[in-house]
């Protein structure tokens, strides 16, 4: 029985991260890459975030991400696209977590746990900009 549960739990939780990011196959299959975890993860980085639009850029990059648990390791599914050449990368990618912070391996951000949100840093800019969930 709790097997079952679990599975449905995942089969949800994989649903709603389906969204805006990627199709359910994508989600679905079994990740390339899985993060490099320093400390698990703060509970609020799991699931799919994507990156509200800063009022300050007239085509500025856009972020997303599903963070997932698969078994007992974790796997960020992402994509970002950049708003002025409009190229996009898409896919299970490298990630090191560290509790309240998750970073890129392949690109320079940087999403944080601040004030009960969860924040997106780019280049260890003073600028954070919230991450919407998903």
């Amino acid at each position: 029985m709790a097997r079952v549960c679990m599975a449905a739990l995942l089969a949800l939780l994989l649903a709603g991260c389906a969204g805006n990011i990627a199709n359910k196959a994508a989600l679905g299959t079994e990740p390339t890459v899985y993060a490099k975890v320093l400390k698990e993860p703060d509970p609020l980085l799991l699931g799919c975030y994507l990156r509200s639009r800063p009022s300050e850029f007239n085509r500025p990059n856009s972020y997303q991400y599903c963070l997932v648990k698969k078994g007992d390791r974790y796997a960020v599914y992402y994509k970002w696209r950049d708003g002025k050449t409009m190229e996009q990368h898409e896919g299970w990618m490298p990630f090191t977590i560290n509790g309240d912070r998750m970073i890129s391996d392949t690109e320079p951000s940087t999403y944080l746990v601040k004030d009960g949100g969860v924040w997106h840093n780019y280049g260890g800019r003073s600028m954070l900009s919230r991450m919407v969930r998903e």
